[in-house]
C-alpha cells in the first residue's frame, strides 16, 4: 500500500518535461492540489467540529480509504492471509468487506475519542531538516496529536482506534485472528502501515514540487 501511495503520485505529477521556475500547468496544478489535500495541511490550522467531521466520512468512505482498502484485500488474496477464507473472487469480496468493516470501526472510535480528548489527528509537515529527522517525526506522529494549546502529545484517540478496531474485528474473523497475540499483531500492522503512509506525507511535496529535467 505505501508502495502504491509514492510511485502514483510521483507517476501522475510528471506529465511531461518542464524548466525549472517555469509555471505549473493547469492540468498539473490540479493533480498536484488533490495530491496536497490528502497529504494533510503544512500548517496546523484550528480544527472545528465541522471540519473534524468532514475529515471523518473522507478516512471512511473516501477514495483513500476504498481504494487502500482494495489493495489491501488483493494483497491480502495473493498471500491467502487469512488462509481459512481461501481463494477466488467471494474470497477476496469477504476481505475487502471486512478491510471496510475495520477501517470503518477504527475511524469511528478515532473520531468519537478525538472529541473527548479534543486531539486533531490531522498530519503536519515536521519543517525538520534531514532524512531522518523527518522520518523520526512521521513516524512519532502515528500515535502522537496536536492539542487546543498547541503541543504535541500521546494520541488517545488514534491509538484506542487502532487497539480497538483490531480487538473488534476479531469477532467477525477467523480462529486466526482472535487471540491475544492475533489481535497485536493486526494492531501492529496497523501502527506500521499508518507510520508508512505518514513518511509518503512528509516527502511527497518535495516530490511533486522537484523541478524536473
Amino acid at each position: 500500500m505505501v508502495f502504491m501511495f509514492v510511485c502514483l503520485p510521483v507517476a501522475l505529477a510528471q506529465p511531461g518535461p518542464t524548466v525549472p521556475g517555469e509555471p505549473v500547468s493547469g492540468d498539473r496544478e490540479g493533480v498536484v492540489s488533490k495530491l496536497m489535500g490528502i497529504v494533510g495541511p503544512s500548517e496546523p490550522s484550528q480544527m472545528t467540529e465541522k471540519k473534524r467531521f468532514h475529515l471523518y466520512v473522507l478516512s471512511v468512505a473516501g477514495p483513500v480509504p476504498l481504494l487502500g482498502e482494495a489493495v489491501g484485500a488483493g494483497v491480502s488474496q495473493w498471500e491467502n492471509s487469512p488462509k481459512e477464507w481461501g481463494q477466488g473472487w467471494g474470497a477476496y469480496g469477504e476481505r475487502f468487506g471486512s478491510n471496510l468493516a475495520y477501517n470503518s470501526v477504527r475511524q469511528t472510535i478515532t473520531y468519537g475519542t478525538s472529541i473527548a480528548f479534543q486531539e486533531d489527528n490531522r498530519y503536519f509537515a515536521s519543517h525538520k531538516h534531514g532524512f531522518w529527522a523527518r522520518t523520526g517525526y512521521a513516524v512519532l506522529s502515528t500515535v502522537t496529536a496536536r492539542h487546543p494549546d498547541g503541543r504535541r502529545a500521546f494520541s488517545v484517540s488514534s491509538v484506542t482506534g487502532i487497539v480497538g478496531a483490531s480487538a473488534i474485528s476479531s469477532i467477525w474473523g477467523p480462529r486466526s485472528w482472535q487471540g491475544v497475540g492475533n489481535i497485536s499483531e493486526n494492531a501492529g500492522i496497523s501502527f506500521a502501515t499508518t507510520a508508512g503512509f505518514n513518511i509518503v506525507r512528509e516527502f511527497l511535496p518535495d516530490l511533486l514540487h522537484r523541478p524536473h529535467k
